[in-house]
This record gives C-alpha cells, sequence and structure tokens, in this order.
C-alpha cells in the first residue's frame, strides 16, 4: 500500500490545504516537508521539483496537484513560518505597549518587569524555534541570503526590522517612563538583536549538526536563548535607572 495515501479520516484541511491530523500525513504536507528539508541542506535554487518529487515518491508532475510551481511551495513555508510566529505575539500583545501593531493603553507600564517580560516573551519565541521545521527554514534564510532576493528581503523584514522596531519601542517607554536612563531607544534595540541574530547565525549556519539528536540539538537552542537573555539583562542594566533606598525598583 502506497504510504503517502492519506486516511479516509482526513477530511479537514488547514489554511495552507494541510490535513489537520496526526495519524497520517498528506501528500501535500510530505511535499512541503520534504522541500524545508532539501532547501536547508542543498539551497533553494540547486533544488528541483524533480528532486522534490523523488525523495517523496511520486512523479514530478504529480507535484502540480498540489503546488503550481517551485516558488509556491517557497511561499508556503515563509506563510508557515509566520503563521508560528505569530503565535509568539500573544503574550507581547497582552503588554500595555501602545502602537500600530499593539494597540493597548501605555497606562501600566510602570508594572512590568522589563528583565521579566523580556523572559517570557523570549520562551514563547523559543517554543516555536526549538521545532525541527522552524529552524530547518531559519537555515535556508541565512544560507539564501545571497542568492534569492524573495528569501533576503523576508529574513530581513522578520528577523531584522520587526524585531527592532518592536524593541526600539519597548526601550522607549522604559525611557519615557523613567526606568532606564535617556539614551537612543533604537541603537538600544540594534545592541541587543545584532548579538541574537550573530548567535543564530553561528549555531544554525557555522556549527549546526544534523546529526545530533532532537534532545541534543533543543538543548543546545535552550543555551543559545539563555546567552541571548543574559545578554539583554546586561544591555538593560547598563542603562536602568538606579533607584534610591526609598523607592520601590524595577528589577
Amino acid at each position: 500500500m502506497n504510504h503517502l495515501k492519506s486516511k479516509k479520516k482526513l477530511i479537514k484541511k488547514d489554511e495552507y490545504g494541510f490535513m489537520e491530523t496526526k495519524t497520517s500525513i498528506s501528500t501535500k504536507e510530505k511535499i512541503f516537508d520534504v522541500s524545508i528539508d532539501l532547501f536547508s541542506k542543498k539551497g533553494y535554487d540547486n533544488v528541483s521539483i524533480r528532486e522534490i518529487a523523488k525523495n517523496v515518491g511520486i512523479k514530478e508532475s504529480s507535484i502540480y496537484n498540489h503546488y503550481s510551481s517551485k516558488e509556491k511551495i517557497l511561499e508556503t513555508i515563509f506563510e508557515y513560518y509566520k503563521k508560528n510566529m505569530v503565535k509568539t505575539q500573544t503574550y507581547y500583545e497582552s503588554l500595555p505597549i501602545k502602537s500600530k501593531n499593539y494597540p493597548q493603553n501605555i497606562a501600566n507600564i510602570n508594572d512590568i518587569n522589563p528583565m521579566k517580560t523580556y523572559h517570557r516573551g523570549s520562551q514563547a519565541i523559543k517554543n516555536q524555534w526549538k521545532h525541527p521545521k522552524m529552524r530547518k527554514i531559519l537555515k535556508l534564510m541565512f544560507i539564501e541570503l545571497y542568492h534569492n532576493e524573495k528569501i533576503k528581503k523576508f529574513f530581513i523584514e522578520e528577523l531584522i526590522n520587526a524585531p527592532i522596531k518592536f524593541w526600539t519601542l519597548f526601550f522607549k517607554i522604559l525611557i519615557d517612563k523613567k526606568i532606564v536612563k535617556e539614551t537612543n531607544p533604537k541603537k538600544l534595540a540594534k545592541r541587543y538583536h545584532k548579538y541574537a541574530i550573530f548567535l543564530l547565525f553561528e549555531h544554525i549556519l557555522l556549527r549546526y549538526d544534523e546529526s545530533l539528536e532532537e534532545s541534543m540539538q533543543e538543548k543546545i537552542f535552550d543555551e543559545i536563548f539563555d546567552e541571548v537573555e543574559s545578554h539583554f539583562n546586561f544591555v538593560l542594566n547598563s542603562v536602568i535607572v538606579k533607584k534610591n533606598k526609598n523607592e520601590k525598583t524595577i528589577l
């Protein structure tokens, strides 16, 4: 029996057309998984539709029953990444931060403990990036930065511009509320975020070892996020406003 055939109960699909089940896998999802695996190992341009079909175990022409082109597969990978990262916004959107993306009241910002706030948000992001698919997508983006303009644009927006925009706003509010010293909030955001990107680049591209068991991969990611959090605390402590003895500290 062909292992790619979906079971009859696989009738519900998610927004990407994938069957929502844990007992079997649809052909479309198999194509998606194989594509991520091949793209992250060989690069997007070095993988053909024929190779994807061969690894899935179907005819090349059958790919087009599910995706109109290789570029459409890439677009679906981007959508998958963004969909999972949106889940991390649940925590950040609960913060009293006012902006176009987070339209909340800032009246209670003094109640925010910056370090605890960071830790909770960091855990939410880590839980997404620890997933093997998400790690492979990160690797794909890193290796294709200088080869694929669409991937480069996506990387810059999702991993550079959007995070720096958020942390610039976060630091600005801390400055306005006299929690940290008067300084350039965007420089603080870049000072923090560039180190985080460097650590991801180092692990995902330079030191990534696919032979390691999943438990070890997760342990390494835990260590990376611990180091990034330590760096955040270092940056924050360098500009935190020292409290008088009679004042309540934010830390």
